[in-house]
């Protein structure tokens, strides 16, 4: 064999050791990948469990719905129409106020029927409770009733002391109320007091303590809300209690002038009685003064105001000015006539002047000054 035929005969030789030599490298780690997996499985096998013998789950929760019966008055507040809040403070006539509530009703808010709003001047007597035969100025009755699906909100008293304005009813949530049954409402009821709306002063404390009524001389308002009684044996009602007053008004709003003609040594009477209007929310005093009487070309000349008589109002006889002092058609220097229970004036319709015309007197005419005073008592 020649040394070419060798070479060739090792060669292929060598390339068979060599693809043994891979072959068998491959077979190793197979069985290497193998023999883990195989070494793994009786690890996990031969791992000792624990004995159970408690387990918890509190994914589970029990709910119950306690829903009140009656109507429940969450909040309130009687304020200005600025939304500044009034509740023991004073007011004045003639501006609009509003009752502010937050009402809710686990029986739903077609179970509401009535929200009653009673105020009354307690007359320095906290004994002293809403009395609707009263009415006038002492007296105030606002009602809402949701009766028909459409609520109406008026005023049942008085008919011209006070006069109702406009409510706002808006539906919000209830954080605390069931979900699914509460229905709550904010609701507010605007109303403005008449000039004559009664004073009140109060005590001059205004404790602010809730849902009371502790100031004598003061207003107290009373806010009820009446259910028709759904789940439930009877009809159920709310309430809660507060308090305001009232600042005093004193006002004269027209006065007439008296016109006397007549001859010298006589006792005339005007032409035509006089009409005064006067405006007092309170117990109040009128009185009237005259100057003496110029001479309207030659003031040189005049008449005394003592010649001047005068009645009316609650002075039924004449009286006749003694220069010192007014005459009084209502009260007097130290007393008040009691306050008007109606109307938001007063009309007096009955002053009538006369005059004793010295003898030998200048004739011309002649004129003074009328001096209406009305006072409210504080």
């Amino acid at each position: 064999m020649s040394r070419k035929m060798e070479g060739m005969k090792m060669k292929k030789t060598m390339k068979k050791r060599k693809g043994y030599a891979i072959l068998f490298t491959i077979i190793i780690l197979i069985s290497l990948t193998v023999n883990s997996i195989v070494f793994l499985i009786p690890l996990i096998k031969r791992a000792e469990a624990l004995d159970v013998i408690t387990y918890l789950d509190t994914n589970s929760t029990i709910s119950i719905s306690v829903r009140a019966i009656e109507p429940r008055i969450n909040w309130y507040d009687f304020q200005d129409a600025t939304s500044v809040s009034k509740k023991d403070e004073q007011i004045d006539v003639n501006q609009e106020y509003k009752f502010c509530i937050n009402i809710s009703s686990d029986q739903g808010w077609a179970d509401i029927n009535y929200i009653n709003i009673t105020a009354w001047y307690d007359n320095t007597s906290e004994a002293n409770t809403y009395n609707q035969t009263l009415g006038g100025n002492i007296n105030l009755y606002l009602q809402y009733v949701n009766l028909t699906g459409t609520a109406n909100y008026s005023i049942l008293w008085p008919n011209d002391e006070a006069t109702v304005g406009n409510y706002t009813e808006a539906i919000v949530s209830d954080p605390g109320g069931s979900i699914g049954y509460t229905e709550c409402h904010n609701l507010t009821f605007s109303f403005t007091p008449g000039y004559q709306f009664r004073y009140s002063r109060g005590d001059g404390l205004w404790d602010n303590t809730y849902n009371a009524t502790d100031d004598a001389g003061s207003w107290n308002f009373r806010i009820s809300v009446a259910d028709s009684g759904e789940n439930a044996s009877q009809p159920a009602t709310s309430w809660i209690l507060g308090e305001f007053g009232v600042y005093s008004y004193t006002e004269i709003t027209s006065a007439g002038s008296p016109n006397i003609q007549g001859n010298p040594g006589y006792n005339v009477t005007a032409d035509s009685n006089i009409t005064v209007v006067t405006r007092s929310n309170g117990n109040y005093s009128l009185s009237v003064d005259v100057d003496n009487l110029l001479h309207k070309v030659y003031p040189v000349y005049n008449i005394s105001n003592q010649t001047i008589w005068i009645r009316g109002g609650n002075l039924n006889i004449s009286s006749n000015l003694t220069g010192s002092a007014p005459i009084f058609l209502y009260g007097n220097s130290t007393t008040y006539t009691y306050s008007e229970n109606n109307g938001t004036d007063k009309t007096t319709n009955d002053v009538e002047y006369g005059c004793d015309i010295p003898m030998s007197q200048q004739s011309g005419d002649y004129n003074a000054t009328i001096t209406y005073t009305v006072k409210t008592q504080t």
